[in-house]
This record gives C-alpha cells, sequence and structure tokens, in this order.
C-alpha cells in the first residue's frame, strides 16, 4: 500500500465531481482540515486513503514521535497515489482527477459514486518536479493516468520558451483543454496496446535544437523505453529526464 506521510492525513468531504470527459471524473474535496494544504506547484502528489467496507470514513493513522500510529481495531484503508489537479486556497477546494478503468479498481470505483459528504483521508503533497529556466525547450509526455499532473507542468512552464506535450488518450472524446502555450500533440491509442502509440510518436517527433528538460510519466514500460531513448538518442542531460512509472500495463 505504499509508506505514509509522518504528518497525519487530512480528513476531508467531497463537496462536488464532475465528469470531465467519458473516462475521467474530478473529484472536489472540502473540509475544515484542508487549511494551511501546500498543494500550490507542478506535480504535487498526495496519497489518499479511502475507506474500505462497512466504513464511512476511512481510518487514518495519528502522527507521533516513533511514526505512524494506526487505530487499533479499524480496519486499514486502501491507499493510493493522486496528482492534485487544482488547490484553491479561498475557495477551500482541492481537485483531484480520476480516470475511470475498465474493471474499475478500488479508487476509480470510489471516484464514480463518490456524493457529496462523502469521507476520504489525505496526506501532506510532495514532489521532486522543478521546472528549469535555463532550458531552451520544454518536453512533457504522458497517457490519461498523467493528465491531471501534465496540466499543472504545463501551466508552470515560462512564457516564450517552445513547450511541446505528446498525450496518448484512447479516442478523440478524451482530450482536454490545457492550459499553457505548448504544442499539444494528441496521440490516440483506439485498440492498441497502452503506450505503444506514444512511444511511437515521440520518437518521430521533430524537437527543437539546444538543451531540453524532459517530463513524462504514464504505464511503466513505455516511461522506462522513451527515457533511455531521450537519454541515449536524443542526447538530453541524465538530471533534466524526470520520468515516473505510474501504473503496469497486464
Amino acid at each position: 500500500m505504499g509508506a505514509v506521510s509522518t504528518t497525519a492525513p487530512r480528513l476531508l468531504q467531497v463537496r462536488r465531481s464532475t465528469r470531465i470527459t467519458p473516462r475521467m471524473v474530478r473529484v472536489t474535496l472540502a473540509g475544515d482540515e484542508l487549511a494551511g494544504f501546500g498543494g500550490d506547484g507542478p506535480d504535487r502528489r498526495i496519497k489518499m486513503f479511502f475507506p474500505v467496507e462497512g466504513q464511512d470514513r476511512p481510518a487514518v493513522p495519528r502522527a507521533t514521535s516513533g511514526g505512524p500510529l494506526w487505530p487499533a481495531g479499524q480496519a486499514r484503508p486502501t491507499i493510493r497515489t493522486y496528482t492534485v489537479r487544482r488547490f484553491d486556497e479561498a475557495a477551500g477546494e482541492l481537485d483531484v482527477d480520476f480516470v475511470l478503468h475498465e474493471g474499475h479498481g478500488p479508487a476509480a470505483a470510489w471516484a464514480r459514486d463518490a456524493r457529496a459528504g462523502a469521507w476520504v483521508g489525505v496526506s501532506e503533497p510532495g514532489g521532486r518536479y522543478v521546472v528549469d529556466p535555463e532550458a531552451d525547450f520544454h518536453l512533457v509526455i504522458g497517457d490519461e493516468s498523467a493528465l491531471p499532473a501534465v496540466a499543472t507542468v504545463l501551466a508552470a512552464l515560462p512564457g516564450g520558451v517552445p513547450a511541446i506535450a505528446y498525450l496518448e488518450v484512447a479516442d478523440a472524446a478524451e482530450e482536454q483543454e490545457l492550459p499553457g502555450g505548448a504544442a499539444v500533440h494528441w496521440v490516440h491509442r483506439r485498440d492498441r496496446p497502452a503506450g505503444e502509440p506514444l512511444a511511437d510518436a515521440v520518437r518521430a517527433a521533430q524537437l527543437p535544437e539546444g538543451r531540453g528538460q524532459a517530463w513524462l510519466a504514464g504505464e511503466s514500460a513505455c516511461v522506462r523505453d522513451l527515457r533511455r531513448h531521450l537519454l541515449d538518442d536524443r542526447k538530453l542531460d541524465r538530471r533534466a529526464v524526470y520520468a515516473t512509472g505510474y501504473w503496469r500495463a497486464r
């Protein structure tokens, strides 16, 4: 289930949910415990604690000097990692986008059925991606699982510097409006294996001259393959390639 933050998770409630595309739902969270949340910036990741069967709200650990202390006698929640899509401190709202996969995992199933008032736990946000202000161009690569993070990365890129994004989704209905001024290339997967169309598109891409910075996330094997391509074939500096596998195709 992954490690938990040494700070106690915040218990929040669903304020509303919105279907962004046929396969993606945005859940807006709110609550008194959202005060002081550090959710601003690109690619801010959180762990979410989802209630299990029989629970109205998830059991969450208490922060102690010896580490997290779970409440005795309560079932542990389902824990998954997601990206902050939007944090609005003034409105007291946190948006998290969920891809609705076939067969729905526990987190996606919760998001699909979430109603106003439903409880969920959210850890403190973390993230290591920092935009390089000296880069000659920026390359952003991902699939639908990465779109929430992609949006925050694109919004953080400086104006006046070439930015290119290659984004794989199931079909045209899954395309979204994205912030920033990047040249966005949507790659439609249709019936092909996940990651294959994206890898083909990136390998065929004409990239600007100079020193580039790349951010990529999505299916693990595809990310691993494209990271190697960017380092070995495109000669990007290893420190300028930020790559994360979000999930594995079976």
